[in-house]
């Protein structure tokens, strides 16, 4: 699945933007550390992968959560092409 499948641009959503709501500064590093350790996994071929799995951090309270995610069939950016 892809960004699209997760946010369909046709969607309703609540725009949220970190220039108004501000972003915790250490989160930066910690994501992006992240998805590099994911980026070197899938070049050296080792470890599990997060495709189709997504990972949210709660940096309050420290805590991972994981949820499942399928792709969309309609999916305009990843579904079948006609």
């Amino acid at each position: 699945p892809c960004y699209e499948c997760l946010f369909p641009s046709e969607g309703e959503f609540e725009e949220m933007r970190c220039a108004v709501m501000g972003v915790f500064a250490p989160l930066t590093g910690i994501i992006g550390t992240m998805q590099a350790a994911e980026a070197l996994k899938l070049l050296a071929g080792v470890g599990r992968s997060l495709q189709g799995r997504l990972l949210m951090l709660d940096a309050r309270g420290m805590q991972w959560t994981e949820i499942r995610l399928k792709r969309r069939v309609d999916c305009a950016v990843c579904g079948p092409r006609h």
